[in-house]
């Protein structure tokens, strides 16, 4: 039996129910002790008289007192008959006997001031169980009022075990689970108002210069080749938008935990080649050279898709600050702890104060030559790869190099 409160009260009567019985005991043999001392006395007195009057049936007086006379059930009748003559018989009440009255009404009090008591003991016990119990109930009861008016420093204890403590337990949990579903509430709420500014942030500019762009194609007299400049120049905005919000939709589902990523062992080679074949063309208009030197296979867990998001946004972001006919270094070393790459440009670089920032959505480095950037696709590869609980930093150097590493824990 695990309910203490049940084992407790149950442990309390018994005890009560012992001692009940252990008074009854006493008090039963305190009355038999003096009902035998009575009779003996009045016995006694009788025996007595009787000894006095006729010295000669002394031992036949005994023997009756003593049940020893062989003429016992013959002298019972006739004393019987001479009792009736007084008015004492069987049937006659008990008040009519005062001596024998007198033990049955101390016995009785006794035993009815016994039950008293020992109920009044097992009532009061009663009362402090149930008290005891409904305190906690009503400390829950105020604490849950305080968790719903949004007061989560309430605590309560019950250091016993029992059904109690378990509902206190359970209690406890359940209030932890409001708490950190009301902060991921407020968090969520936060993650969304932000998001919504982020966007409306971004899209002001474009948006403004597509209007310009309309306002201006209105005017009849316009030449048709400075038209389709414009048409041409708002088809660029039109598309810089549409990347900037599939890549800010993609960022929100990944910081809300709205993707479920399809990781297995895969080559990882494979995925950065791939994410090379997409980056072909725009690797050949900068005229860059990629030194790219490894092993056929390296196996990592990840989802080889949205892997390949993240080293793409790093590749672009490397070829977009290289020099044209530069150099991007890919390196993968692979231990049994560790896989790490390395993807390495040696274009502008990045100032120090600048590097805690590059990774923060729509966050530009000053100096940077790349003025149509949203900067949102670095912050876009760092959700991906802490998604895969991997690990990215960045190292730079104004002017000599930039060097993102990516480390994949093996266990």
């Amino acid at each position: 039996m695990k309910n203490t409160e049940l084992k407790s009260f149950i442990a309390i009567l018994v005890v009560l129910l012992t001692l009940f019985t252990v008074y009854q005991v006493i008090i039963h043999q305190l009355f038999y002790n003096q009902l035998k001392s009575d009779s003996i006395t009045t016995w006694g007195e009788i025996t007595a008289r009787l000894v006095e009057q006729n010295p000669e049936n002394e031992a036949e007086i005994m023997k009756v007192l003593t049940s020893h006379s062989i003429h016992s059930i013959q002298y019972q009748e006739k004393g019987k008959d001479i009792l009736r003559q007084y008015g004492l018989h069987e049937d006659l009440e008990s008040q009519l006997f005062p001596l024998l009255n007198n033990h049955i009404f101390r016995h009785s009090q006794f035993i009815y001031w016994g039950l008293v008591c020992f109920g009044c003991i097992l009532l009061l016990v009663s009362y402090m169980q149930q008290k005891m119990f409904f305190n906690k109930i009503r400390q829950l009861t105020s604490a849950a009022k305080k968790i719903i008016d949004g007061d989560y420093s309430v605590a309560i204890n019950e250091n016993k075990e029992g059904d109690l403590a378990k509902l206190v337990v359970s209690f406890r949990s359940m209030k932890d689970i409001i708490r950190q579903s009301m902060q991921d509430l407020r968090e969520e709420r936060g993650f969304l108002v932000q998001i919504l500014q982020d966007i409306s942030h971004q899209l002001k500019t474009p948006l403004s210069t597509i209007s310009i762009y309309n306002e201006m194609m209105l005017n009849e007299s316009l030449p048709r080749q400075q038209q389709v400049q414009l048409l041409q120049n708002n088809d660029a905005q039109i598309s810089r938008m549409n990347v900037l919000i599939q890549n800010l939709l993609k960022v929100a589902k990944i910081d809300a935990r709205a993707i479920s990523f399809e990781k297995e062992p895969a080559n990882l080679v494979e995925t950065i080649e791939d994410s090379l074949d997409r980056l072909d063309r725009m690797i050949t208009d900068h005229r860059i050279s990629i030194d790219w030197d490894t092993s056929k296979e390296v196996v990592v867990i990840h989802d080889k898709l949205w892997m390949q998001e993240a080293i793409l946004n790093l590749l672009k972001n490397a070829i977009e600050h290289s020099k044209p006919g530069g150099k991007i270094l890919i390196k993968i070393e692979n231990t049994p702890i560790f896989t790490e790459l390395v993807i390495q440009d040696f274009g502008e670089g990045i100032d120090a104060e600048e590097l805690p920032h590059i990774f923060e959505r729509f966050y530009k480095a000053i100096g940077s030559k790349k003025h149509d950037s949203v900067g949102i696709g670095l912050a876009l590869a760092k959700s991906i790869i802490e998604a895969h609980q991997a690990l990215i930093k960045v190292e730079s150097e104004r002017g000599a190099y930039t060097k993102f590493t990516v480390t994949f824990i093996k266990f």
